[in-house]
């Protein structure tokens, strides 16, 4: 019997290399998987050093005065990886926390800019967007990109939405660009797109033409429309693909008045006005989706009984149902226990969410009488403003 360390040691350097780099954590870039393994013996830290794909990753802490890994970390990870592509995180910032402006972020910028030839996947989250820092992100050919996530808590409001970054990124599959009040610049044009997520301030024809323009999207989200008093688009638009849709602010229920979805499955959906109830039965039983998923945050409980009753009974696939008030003082609970009584939910639903509002020992027994099969969380969600990054 060959004995174990006879085994690794005649195990070819390729694929060596390749059992190292399916130990690198999942979920970060940490360098002590590098560390670890180059400290084994003298050939393993030759291999180490010459496997680009064990430095193509990294996850940089960029927050007040602190700096995660070291600058110098930064500059080898970038040298070792070569001509891999290359993916990132980059913290410049914390949620709900307000954070002074890193010294060394430009500096750091500017290095990951230097590579944006090998971005592969790109998160980063900024304290405040600024010209030079979009400049850093956005300049450039970027011929590898698949995704990238740009979320800035705050931004100078002439800063226009970097659609440059589409024409130079021609493989770019998800586009996800927060906290921008500046207009968008149509067209929005990238074939290959299959899922945008934009936090900017959006008209219902400027989200029908990034739908139109944008063939193969499966996942969309537009968290901003702009008022609701802008006349509604004279064309129609039936997407073929799109499964998930969420849509927030003044013009969101116009959106959907104009959209025809049959592969829709998941509708996030916040409500602003009195007609929502025709608008969204009519959506649902002209789009024929197998809707498995709906969320609606309501301003007011405008004919909100017959309108579940009738999105029931036009969506019998529906999985899980998730219901929230805002801007009203008291639930609409007789309402909500009645539409899901025994004679109205459907065998497929198995999960029902509601505000927090409602969150009584009378209201969830009542509910688990009338629901017996469905789980019944209360307060799961927080609902969101109108407007307010999701």
């Amino acid at each position: 019997m060959i004995p174990e360390h006879e085994i690794v040691n005649r195990t070819p350097p390729e694929i060596l290399s390749e059992i190292f780099t399916h130990c690198l954590p999942v979920d970060s870039a940490s360098q002590d998987t590098q560390q670890l393994l180059s400290s084994v013996c003298g050939p393993w830290r030759a291999l180490v050093l010459a496997t680009p794909a064990l430095w193509a990753s990294l996850d940089i802490t960029c927050i007040n005065d602190v700096l995660r890994p070291p600058l110098s970390v930064i500059h080898t990870h970038l040298q070792r990886s070569r001509t891999h592509p290359l993916s990132f995180i980059l913290r410049a910032a914390k949620p709900e926390e307000y954070c002074d402006d890193n010294p060394h972020l430009l500096t750091v910028l500017a290095a990951l800019a230097a590579a944006r030839h090998r971005w592969d996947n790109v998160d980063i989250t900024l304290n405040k967007m600024t010209q030079d820092i979009l400049d850093l992100i956005t300049l450039g050919n970027a011929p590898l990109l698949r995704s990238i996530r740009c979320d800035a808590k705050r931004s100078q409001t002439t800063l226009p939405l970097p659609l440059r970054m589409l024409d130079c990124s021609p493989h770019l599959e998800s586009f996800n660009w927060g906290t921008f009040e500046s207009p968008l610049l149509l067209p929005l044009v990238n074939t290959s797109l299959t899922s945008v997520s934009l936090f900017t301030t959006l008209s219902v024809s400027e989200c029908i033409t990034i739908l139109r323009l944008s063939p193969h999207l499966t996942s969309a989200s537009f968290r901003n429309f702009r008022s609701s008093n802008e006349s509604p688009p004279a064309l129609h638009l039936t997407h073929p693909t799109l499964r998930t849709l969420a849509a927030a602010g003044q013009g969101s229920i116009m959106f959907l008045d104009t959209l025809t979805l049959p592969a829709l499955l998941d509708l996030d959906l916040t409500i602003d006005r009195a007609d929502w109830d025709i608008i969204i039965s009519t959506f649902i039983a002209r789009s024929k989706p197998t809707l498995h998923k709906l969320i609606l945050i309501m301003m007011d409980t405008w004919n909100f009984e017959p309108t579940i009753l009738h999105i029931l009974a036009l969506a019998p696939a529906l999985r899980s149902l998730e219901l929230f008030y805002m801007n009203i003082a008291a639930p609409f609970t007789a309402a909500l226990i009645r539409a899901l009584s025994p004679l109205h939910l459907h065998p497929a639903l198995s999960c029902a969410r509601v505000s927090r509002a409602w969150n009584s020992p009378g209201f969830r027994a009542a509910l688990m009488a009338c629901a017996p099969q469905c789980s019944v969380r209360a307060g799961a969600r927080k609902p969101k403003p109108m407007g307010s990054h999701a």
